[in-house]
């Protein structure tokens, strides 16, 4: 019996995208005008930069995996716990931690805000 809820479900198949590096299947979950912004970086705005940008990261980065690990809708907003399996160039494999605020409207994601620190996976900093 499948007890995920919508929210959870569209997480969860977000996350596949993902890690999938389906950056066209991930995008097609914001509305045309969303804005969208990882941790520090220039916020984008629309469907188009998304997709563009998500496939220019998956291109660049190691490779990352998401483990849902809580969801919880609050209103039109969805509060996301994830932990990000991260490759560091050595190899080693990192769990960091992430939140991400999705605010929803009309069943599409309008704002994205990743909460994360992805330094540790892509430098030496320890």
């Amino acid at each position: 019996m499948d007890t995920m809820t919508d929210a959870e479900r569209m997480v969860h198949t977000m996350c596949a995208a993902a890690d999938a590096d389906d950056a066209e299947t991930f995008a097609s979950f914001f509305s045309d005008t969303a804005y969208f912004r990882f941790a520090n970086a220039e916020p984008l705005t629309g469907r188009a930069a998304i997709a563009a940008a998500t496939a220019a990261t998956v291109s660049a980065t190691l490779p990352i995996r998401h483990r849902v690990d809580q969801v919880a809708q609050v209103g039109s907003q969805l509060f996301c716990r994830f932990t990000i399996q991260a490759s560091r160039p050595d190899g080693e494999v990192l769990d960091l931690p992430c939140v991400t605020v999705i605010g929803m409207e009309d069943g599409k994601i309008v704002d994205y805000r990743v909460h994360m620190d992805i330094a540790p996976a892509l430098l030496d900093v320890r």
